[in-house]
């Protein structure tokens, strides 16, 4: 996003020269009709984080649903408690 906004304000001061294939990392744009959606409050950072997932795996298919986001969640807490410093170094 930050490199898209640059190159606008860049093209809004005249600068023509500079390109959007100057991008320093690749970026996806995925439409929200292809993402499963939340019903439920509470779930929005799992699904994104989901979905960063999906995205950096190279996944075509975003096939998780609501139902099992408890499980995700437990999954994401779990990987994130076993990487942490504290567990690792003892």
């Amino acid at each position: 996003m930050l490199h898209a906004l640059d190159f606008h304000g860049r093209r809004r001061r005249g600068d023509m020269t500079y390109t959007l294939q100057n991008k320093p990392f690749p970026l996806n744009i995925v439409s929200r009709d292809r993402v499963p959606q939340q019903d439920r409050g509470g779930n929005c950072g799992a699904h994104t984080l989901r979905l960063i997932e999906y995205l950096a795996a190279n996944r075509d298919t975003f096939d998780w649903s609501e139902n099992e986001m408890g499980t995700i969640r437990e999954k994401m807490a779990v990987e994130v408690f076993c990487n942490s410093k504290d567990w690792t170094s003892s």
